[in-house]
């Protein structure tokens, strides 16, 4: 039974979007979820961390940030191993202007489609009264 004060139709109800990248021949390249593994490791300077942090295998991630550098054409992240430290996995410079870049792009991506949706909500409120 629905309560006595039910949600205006579609207020309850939110609208995602996702944005990849592939190449020419349709090979996933990035998506939103190697894209916050990049900004991770720029964060955590570890893939183990990053991945971790995003609840995803190790070798998931780095499967997957190999196959986005094989098809990009260059290294995204440098990984240095041991020492006194320990390892420590880097994004390249490459890396840091691709994530900066794609930063970018998201938030101009995100303002311009926010009132696409909003107009949307709005069409369905309407044709559904």
């Amino acid at each position: 039974m629905l309560s006595e004060k039910a949600p205006q139709k579609y207020s309850h109800v939110k609208v995602f979007f996702k944005i990849w990248m592939e190449s020419a021949e349709g090979l996933g390249v990035l998506d939103d979820l190697c894209w916050q593994l990049l900004k991770n490791i720029d964060q955590f300077h570890s893939l183990s961390k990053a991945s971790t942090d995003l609840g995803i295998s190790y070798r998931k991630a780095w499967g997957d940030l190999r196959k986005a550098e094989q098809l990009l054409g260059f290294p995204l992240v440098e990984k240095h191993r041991g020492g006194a430290r320990g390892g420590e996995t880097l994004l390249t410079a490459d890396g840091q202007r691709f994530v900066a870049s794609y930063n970018d792009f998201h938030k101009e991506f995100s303002a311009a489609v926010d009132p696409i949706i909003v107009k949307l909500k709005r069409s369905l409120k309407e044709k559904s009264s």
